[in-house]
């Protein structure tokens, strides 16, 4: 009852602020967009909490709102309060069993940051090692809860009213409450530390991220202090233009153009070799090293790829480089919804502009008109999904978001950057790691029907890899369907070979090819015998897999190849 309370206030609470800035007045979509734009801007942010990180998830969804309001919400901003000590002394009781001070040697009571899903303190271990310590009070997890629930509330008459489009505002609201508690979730956060942490190991541009499982629980997170300079401090110099400040940084020998590169690799790893990848890409959780080594210290929000997302996405951008916009549209096509009694020729129609838009925006000048509207690439193609009443899954969504904070935070840092040349450069060497392990699998199996058909494909690719100078794709099969088809042909030949042996099943076959009683299942009890040793290889490689620190159900089999 106190929970429905909690949310009848809030209820009233935003109807307040929706009459005091007039927003049903202005809320129309068609008249005075910036106008209502503002004003919706407004009532978030006086809202706090639930509707701030609501606010900061729709910019990014220009398929569901016009452009204004989306560059609008981009502007959202919020300032959380700290919470007292005493409450934060307790939670570190409860969960890891004693106070602080038996703890630590050292525990600064007041946090340096604070973040919506918790504050940060510093730390010292007993040992002498510097520690952040991010611990969420259980307080605002409850009015999350209290504001997702009015959300739901108000979804029906939202979607009675329309405002959404052909877009459901209930599944919106589900979609961002799961993604919103997925990430108040410091256990899974943990998790995805320590995944990603695993697979960027031994990088040179990149610090793995250590997580100390010992100080780390439900409500609390621990991981290793890293000492470096937060990326939006730097974004705040360029558009501040302090001189003076960016000149520091170069006498101290940071590269920004070389910072840039490194984080624009770095998410190349993660959607096509890893299949784990920062959804929430944010300039205040990325540090740079002395050495501009980049360093990741958010792991709240993560997108996961299958291989399938992967071969689907790199075949979408090498057929747009390549200017076959009717294949990369098949590949969209892919994974938008609700295609049915669509104009889809006119969809096709519009996004090939984008498409062409964005090749020659990027062969023109370095700041030129064109050159600057290609870097848009991502908000375009999401309003024209708008535009023809189609919708994208909530995967899609966390890459074209990816990209898109991805991209805003390269091209400020590097205004003079080649993409397109790093993707290609990094298809290239992902293309070479995929074929020599295709010929490594080939030369151990040793079969010459599966060679000629893998070579075939690696010709396939490699022709498109020469003649678009940017892609290439070699299609591995998963583990562990190759587990299951090697157990199934053991199974299947070896129970007709037994039943040669036990009758005589193959004698008129026998006789007419001239052989011994035994030849034939003989023979087929051989190719059994093959087939199981292939099913116990894929169960060995299976297993090494599954015994790392990268559990295989987390990433793609490529990011074990790496191009890192």
């Amino acid at each position: 009852m106190p929970d429905f309370f909690r949310t009848i206030a809030r209820l009233f609470q935003l109807m307040l602020l929706l009459a005091r800035y007039q927003l049903p007045a202005t809320l129309t979509f068609r008249s005075s967009p910036r106008k209502s734009a503002r004003a919706l801007r407004a009532v978030f942010e006086k809202l706090d909490f639930t509707f701030v990180k609501l606010g900061q998830a729709l910019a990014l969804r220009f398929d569901l709102l016009p452009a204004d309001y989306c560059l609008e919400l981009l502007q959202v901003t919020n300032e959380v309060a700290a919470e007292d000590y005493s409450a934060i002394h307790q939670i570190i009781i409860e969960d890891l069993g004693r106070s602080p001070d038996e703890i630590f040697s050292a525990f600064e009571r007041i946090p340096f940051a604070v973040t919506s899903s918790g504050q940060i303190h510093q730390a010292t271990s007993r040992s002498g090692v510097r520690l952040a310590v991010k611990i969420q009070n259980p307080v605002t997890r409850r009015k999350y809860i209290t504001d997702i629930r009015l959300m739901q509330w108000l979804a029906a008459p939202l979607d009675w009213a329309g405002a959404f489009g052909a877009n459901s505002v209930a599944a919106y609201v589900d979609e961002f409450a799961r993604a919103l508690f997925s990430e108040l979730d410091l256990a899974e956060a943990a998790r995805n530390a320590t995944v990603m942490s695993e697979l960027s190991k031994d990088d040179e541009a990149e610090l793995s991220f250590t997580v100390r499982k010992e100080y780390t629980a439900k409500r609390i997170l621990t991981w290793e202090f890293v000492d470096g300079i937060p990326v939006r401090q730097i974004l705040n110099a360029i558009q501040q233009n302090d001189r003076q400040y960016l000149d520091k940084l170069k006498d101290q020998h940071y590269d920004l153009r070389l910072i840039a590169r490194r984080i624009y690799w770095s998410t190349l790893n993660q959607i096509y070799r890893d299949g784990l990848f920062h959804s929430d890409l944010s300039p205040a959780g990325i540090l740079i090293l002395p050495d501009n080594r980049i360093a990741y210290v958010d792991f709240a929000v993560v997108g996961r790829f299958t291989e399938e997302h992967q071969d689907s996405f790199r075949f979408f951008m090498q057929y747009v480089l390549r200017e076959q916009f009717d294949d990369a549209m098949d590949e969209l096509l892919r994974w938008i919804e609700g295609t049915q009694n669509r104009d889809l020729a006119g969809f096709r129609r519009d996004m090939s502009v984008v498409f062409e838009d964005y090749l020659d925006g990027f062969r023109s000048p370095v700041g030129s008109v064109t050159w600057l509207a290609a870097r848009n690439i991502v908000v375009r193609m999401m309003s024209v999904i708008r535009q023809h009443g189609l919708s994208i899954p909530a995967t899609v969504s966390l890459y074209l978001r990816t990209l898109l904070t991805r991209d805003a935070i390269v091209f400020e840092l590097s205004p003079n950057c080649d993409p397109l040349a790093d993707e290609a450069q990094f298809m290239v060497r992902a293309a070479r790691i995929d074929v020599g392990e295709v010929f490594r699998q080939r030369e151990l199996i040793g079969s010459v029907t599966e060679t000629w058909g893998e070579a075939k494909e690696i010709v396939a690719n490699l022709s498109k890899l020469l003649t678009s100078g940017r892609s290439i794709e070699v299609s591995l099969r998963m583990l562990q369907t190759r587990l299951l088809q090697y157990g199934i042909w053991t199974a299947l030949i070896g129970t007709i070979a037994s039943l040669g042996f036990r009758e005589d099943a193959f004698a008129s076959l026998n006789a007419a090819l001239g052989v011994g009683q035994y030849f034939i299942p003989g023979t087929l009890l051989f190719c059994a015998f093959i087939f199981m040793l292939l099913a116990l290889r894929q169960g060995r490689k299976l297993a090494a897999i599954e015994q790392s620190s990268v559990i295989g159900q987390e990433v793609s089999r490529r990011s074990l190849g790496r191009v890192r």
